[in-house]
Parts: C-alpha cells; sequence; structure tokens
C-alpha cells in the first residue's frame, strides 16, 4: 500500500503547486459534480418518498398521446387518486416537489460558499499572512523575518519575490554601513595624517615668533625652518590630492569592452619601462595565455592597478620586479602578479596594508612619511569594482607577492 500513499502524496503536491487559475477551475469543476450528484440522489430520494406518501391513495396510470406536427406518441405517467389525500399529505407533497425543483439552487449556493471558503483557506490565507508578517517586519527595520511559502504557483512566487527583497535590502544596508565606516576610517586615518604637517608648522611658527624679533635666529635658521614649512605645505596640498582622487574612484564605474590580452601586455611594459627609467630597477614582464585572446576588461582599471602596484614594489625591491600578466581563457579571470626581491610584507602589513594612509613604521618618527599609503587603497577598490580582489603574500625565496584579480565575465 506504500505505492497508494505515495501517489496520493504526488497527486496532493501536484494539485497544490497548481498556479491560482487552473486551481479555481479545478475547485469549480470538482463542485459542479458535487451539485449534479448531490441534485441526482436528491431529486431519486423525494420520487421515492412522493410514490410513499400517493400509494394508499390511488395508482400511477400512464397515456399514450399522438402528436401529429411531430408524427410521433408520446406517454405520459400521471397520478390517478382513488380518494381525496389529506391535508398533512398534500403539504408533505408540496414541499417534497419545492426540494425536487429547489435542490439545485440551493446546492449550487452552498457549493458557492463552500468552494469560496476552502480554496481561500488552501490558497490564499497562508501566503497573505506570511506576506503580511513580513511586510509588518521589514516597516520596523526587522530584516530576521524570512518570508517563505512552498508552493509553485504565484503566492509562492510573490513570497519568493518578498524574501529577495527583504535579502536585497539587508545587502544594501551592509553596504551602507560598510560605506559609512570606510568613510569614518577614512577620515580619521586623513585626520590624523593631517595633524603631523600642522603639528610641524605650528612648533616653527611658535619658534618664530618667539626668536625671531630679538634677533636670536640666525638667517640659516630661518630659511631652514621655512624650507621645511614649504615641504609641510606640499605635503598638507598631496593630502588634498589623494584624497580627491580616493573619492573620484569610488564613484568611477568600470567601462567593460572587448580588449586584447597583447594590448595590456604592451601598455604594462611601457609604464614598466617608464617607471624603470625613473626608479633605476629591473622590471621583467612576462604574458602568459593567448596574446589574441579579447577580455571583456576596463584598461583604465588594469593600468592603473599596475602603475600603484610596480610604483609600490619600487620603493621596497633590492634589485629586481617581476611582472606577469596571466588569462588562461577568455571568459576567466585577469590576474596580474607583482613580485618584488625586497623584505616581503610583514604580519601587519598582510592584513592593514590595503587600508587607506596606511604606512609601515620606521625607527625614527614610528611611521614612514615619505608616501600617503593609498596605491594598494586604490588599488584593491578598483579591483573591487571589477568583481575581483587583491591578495597580499610573501614569496618563499624572499619578497613580497601582490596579485590583482580582475574579473572578465
Amino acid at each position: 500500500m506504500d505505492w497508494i500513499e505515495e501517489y496520493l502524496e504526488n497527486l496532493g503536491t501536484r494539485i497544490r503547486n497548481l498556479n491560482l487559475r487552473k486551481s479555481l477551475r479545478l475547485y469549480i469543476f470538482v463542485a459542479v459534480l458535487a451539485i449534479c450528484l448531490a441534485s441526482a440522489m436528491t431529486i431519486q430520494t423525494c420520487n421515492g418518498w412522493k410514490r410513499i406518501i400517493e400509494t394508499p391513495y390511488g395508482h400511477k396510470t400512464s397515456e399514450n398521446v399522438f402528436d401529429k406536427d411531430r408524427n410521433a406518441v408520446f406517454t405520459f405517467e400521471y397520478f390517478a387518486p382513488e380518494k381525496e389525500l389529506t391535508k398533512m399529505d398534500v403539504i408533505l407533497l408540496e414541499i417534497i416537489n419545492l426540494l425536487q425543483y429547489g435542490c439545485v439552487l440551493l446546492y449550487s449556493v452552498l457549493a458557492i460558499a463552500f468552494v469560496s471558503r476552502l480554496y481561500y483557506r488552501n490558497k490564499l490565507k497562508k501566503p497573505i499572512t506570511i506576506m503580511t508578517d513580513a511586510a509588518q517586519h521589514i516597516s520596523r527595520n526587522d530584516m530576521g523575518y524570512s518570508c517563505r511559502y512552498d508552493s509553485a504557483d504565484e503566492m509562492g512566487q510573490l513570497c519568493r519575490c518578498l524574501d529577495d527583497m527583504r535579502l536585497k535590502i539587508i545587502s544594501y544596508q551592509e553596504n551602507l554601513w560598510k560605506q559609512a565606516e570606510d568613510q569614518r576610517t577614512l577620515n580619521a586615518a586623513f585626520a590624523h595624517d593631517l595633524r603631523t604637517p600642522l603639528t610641524v608648522m605650528q612648533g616653527y611658527v611658535d619658534l618664530l615668533l618667539r626668536f625671531y624679533p630679538d634677533g636670536r635666529l640666525p638667517k640659516e635658521k630661518v630659511m631652514e625652518i621655512l624650507k621645511t614649512m614649504q615641504e609641510q605645505l606640499g605635503r598638507l596640498k598631496n593630502f588634498g590630492g589623494t584624497m580627491k582622487e580616493i573619492h573620484s574612484m569610488e564613484e568611477r564605474a568600470p567601462q567593460l569592452k572587448k580588449i586584447p590580452l597583447s594590448l595590456l601586455y604592451d601598455k604594462t611594459r611601457e609604464t614598466a619601462a617608464a617607471l624603470e627609467e625613473t626608479g633605476g630597477m629591473e622590471i621583467e614582464v612576462k604574458l602568459k595565455g593567448n596574446p589574441a585572446a579579447e577580455l571583456l576588461a576596463d584598461e583604465f582599471f588594469v593600468l592603473e592597478v599596475a602603475e600603484n602596484l610596480l610604483s609600490n614594489a619600487l620603493r621596497y625591491a633590492d634589485k629586481k620586479i617581476e611582472v606577469l600578466l596571466e588569462a588562461e581563457r577568455e571568459e576567466g579571470p585577469l590576474r596580474l602578479y607583482v613580485k618584488d626581491d625586497g623584505r616581503g610584507f610583514s604580519k601587519e602589513e598582510l592584513t592593514k596594508a590595503v587600508s587607506p594612509y596606511y604606512r609601515e613604521k620606521t625607527e625614527d618618527d614610528g611611521q614612514d612619511s615619505s608616501h600617503f599609503g593609498i596605491g594598494l587603497s586604490i588599488s584593491a577598490l578598483l579591483c573591487k569594482k571589477h568583481g575581483g580582489e587583491l591578495e597580499l603574500a610573501n614569496s618563499i625565496h624572499g619578497g613580497a607577492i601582490v596579485c590583482a584579480v580582475f574579473s572578465c565575465m
């Protein structure tokens, strides 16, 4: 009997997954069938009761009538009373006749009420309750309520759409929170680094105000102070430029188009050659993949990341920098590896080097002030916008390896 239970279970699942229109047709068909059966049984029962009541008072007879127009003989049956029916029996016969001729209407009204109630309870009530509760939770900013309704009909699809909307709202809020947190981190880093040149300038201004009016500062010292203040002003100017650059990168979306891998390779070699002349460092650029392959990528994003990674590697390399541009297939990711033979990343740098304005510590002032620490941060941002990521690692042979991944699908 297990197959019968399995068949009934599958049948119930198919009926439950019917769309609303087909379900309504099925409910109406079953209701009409029930009306017909109930009406036939009622009429048959009424005829039996009529015979029981009429039998003591007479008998049924038939009469043949010839229709000239149709040229046919019709037989009519009727009750021929032999004595008069009692008043109670007449009332009973009237009630039976009323029931016999009005049962179809009565059963139709009952079927409509029953089918509408059953249809609402089985197809509409539960999903409507689920969606109402979900909407109330969302209006209270409570995104933990899951709008789930296991059915393939329109109401199930609507519940899934509402749940997808809930998940997208959660993702949108998380992105907003992350952007706000990133902005606070960036502002804090900017304010921290801005405080250093301002403190230096304030100290020199106080020194000039205190000793210069009395002539206790020689001319050479004054010129040295002014030169240092000029350098600090240059740093402030660069701070503003780097902040503007980061914001412009955050607002820019990748413009994807088909680009030959050979073109990206040639442009990377040109960038490496220019940096090789200015940095006095050997830079070797290699290609892995089909040069004729066309990648769906943003040329600006790739070359900007390549330049940032090369500039960053020049500060730490001892003698040589190796660059590898890799794309094994057109639909796959594009990878840009930059390896130097320097000291490599420290444990702290492996986790914080992509943070805005992060700089490694030095023995003198605790931080390296030769750059502003945005190269890796901008590169990580561009990779993320291009559907990839920026990975940092240390080579087993010494030196740092940075891998920029760009999605080309």
